[in-house]
């Protein structure tokens, strides 16, 4: 018995089963309610304590920098 074309019919119903039945991004869009999409667009994944971390460390960073803005401020009125 030839392997050859017992190869290529292997190859091929590999091929076919790699082949994506889901529907386009696009159409699951239109067709779900707005809360529906948040939740498929937002998944949970192992980054996510680190992400929350880089989260807190920016807001901790953006009152720092507005608590130096205000220490700037006042310093600049009781020079003047």
């Amino acid at each position: 018995m030839n392997p050859k074309p017992w190869l290529a019919l292997t190859l091929v119903s590999l091929v076919a089963s790699c082949g994506g039945a889901a529907s386009p991004p696009g159409a699951t869009a239109k067709a779900q309610p707005a809360a529906a999409q948040k939740a498929l667009e937002r998944r949970e994944t192992v980054f996510d304590p680190w992400v929350g971390t880089i989260d807190r460390a920016k807001g901790v960073q953006s009152t720092v920098d507005e608590q130096a803005a205000e220490q700037r401020r006042k310093i600049e009125e009781a020079t003047r």
